[in-house]
């Protein structure tokens, strides 16, 4: 048992419509009362759940089994979100709900914890987070890759993690272990997640992750852009800045905006310290790399660079790509070791952590500035050539509004370029991430 903790837990969830709905009743709550999560949580302070969501279905998850097992150990607080505007995407439209309960956790100076209805914690992951908050830990990062939902299910069901029976209407547990989870995990991916193994043939424009394989382990070495904040303690928080949510989502730079202090961020690398499984149906938002007939080799680790370079991503996210995730089914061994320098050796020809640069009057840093400049030019317009022989059908018709004197199509061309192609890499940020 842990020492109970002064400030209490706030979990925050925003789902609207019976999909959604139903994940959340089915495989999440019931996750989250597993033996080593919700039970093993020990707040002096009342913890709470804030469900930001619609009054309809407020209504329908208030009405069920798995719910009245879950307030025995959380408050559970109603959260209403208008309707999802037609022209506003549904992840913008979670930025709604996420800024009321980051709000509210803020005021009262809770340790936040962000869940998505569509995804499951192993069992132990809470009492993690709790002894991590005990320990002075003010931000917990876990990688965050997309499965696909009948193939990831699939699994758990063969493997009997996940009965037959309705967690709702039961309100039973499902206590399931990292290892359960990595293994339907690796051999159920999401055609997004497929994409950013490194070794797979063709180019991605915007990367936010990239991955090998472990031979004969039903696991992988990871490394991540995507990152869940699953403990993020609002005590920390000086000045709330909520601004990521008016155009962006949570998984924009609001925890960068956040969180000053570097020391005290741990990042899970390991999945048997807790694992966090996310899924999509296969048929949903799927993926491929585009193929091109030149520079098979080169142009995907250029691509690769200019999206980590990108502002797609900030500093703290680049900072803690270079740390290796561990994803095992099995003991970790040897091939892990292999695997990990592999990795490394390969993301180090493209992109490296900020290093300390030579004085800036030196010759050494003169002649450094200049060919480095001169290998960044040359990539450019690699890059640029990538783009127009991709993109070349929406090109022409660019091109032609540009001609027409359209100042939006000439504004869109200035700002792909400065984002994606000629992108410069950000200051480095001032201390480092724990693991």
């Amino acid at each position: 048992m842990h020492t109970a903790l002064e400030r209490p837990f706030y979990f925050i969830c925003v789902l609207w419509g019976e999909r959604f709905r139903e994940y959340f009743l089915e495989y999440c709550l019931p996750s989250l009362l597993a033996p080593g999560n919700l039970p093993a949580l020990s707040t002096r302070s009342p913890s709470k759940f804030l469900i930001a969501t619609r009054p309809e279905d407020w209504a329908a998850i208030e009405a069920t089994a798995v719910f009245r097992a879950v307030a025995r150990y959380v408050t559970p607080v109603f959260i209403e979100i208008p309707p999802c505007p037609p022209e506003r995407s549904g992840c913008q439209h979670m930025g709604t709900g996420h800024r009321l309960g980051c709000e509210m956790a803020y005021r009262d100076k809770a340790y936040g914890a962000v869940l998505t209805p569509d995804s499951m914690l192993s069992d132990g992951s809470i009492s993690r987070l709790q002894a991590l908050a005990q320990a002075g830990i003010e931000l917990v990062l876990a990688a965050a890759l997309r499965f696909g939902e009948e193939p990831f299910l699939a699994h758990l069901r063969t493997i009997g993690s996940i009965p037959a029976e309705s967690r709702s209407t039961s309100g039973a547990a499902l206590a399931i272990t990292g290892r359960q989870m990595v293994c339907a995990a690796v051999n159920g991916f999401h055609s997004e997640t497929l994409a950013y193994e490194w070794d797979a043939p063709g180019v991605l424009v915007i990367v936010p992750a990239a991955w090998w394989r472990v031979p004969g382990e039903d696991g992988i070495v990871l490394h991540s852009l995507s990152w869940a904040p699953l403990l993020l303690d609002y005590g920390a928080v000086a000045d709330h800045d909520t601004s990521t949510f008016e155009e962006w989502t949570l998984d924009g730079d609001y925890v960068f905006n956040n969180i000053k202090n570097r020391n005290r961020i741990h990042v899970v690398q390991d999945s048997d310290e807790l694992f966090l499984a996310s899924w999509g149906p296969l048929a949903e938002r799927p993926v491929q790399r585009l193929q091109v007939p030149f520079f098979p080799r080169t142009l995907p680790g250029l691509f690769f660079r200019q999206s980590f370079r990108s502002e797609f991503f900030d500093p703290l996210k680049r900072q803690n790509f270079f740390l290796p995730v561990r994803w095992h089914s099995k003991p970790l061994n040897d091939k892990w070791v292999l695997a990990e320098r592999r990795a490394a050796r390969q993301l180090r020809r493209w992109v490296r952590p900020d290093q300390p640069v030579s004085p800036e009057g030196s010759a050494a840093s003169w002649i450094r500035r200049k060919l480095n400049r001169l290998k960044e030019t040359a990539a450019s317009l690699v890059m640029c050539t990538a783009y127009l022989w991709l993109y070349r059908g929406r090109a022409a018709l660019i091109v032609r509004r540009i001609v027409r004197g359209d100042r939006d199509a000439l504004r869109r061309v200035a700002w792909v370029l400065r984002t994606l192609v000629f992108r410069r890499a950000a200051p480095p940020v001032s201390g480092r991430g724990e693991a």
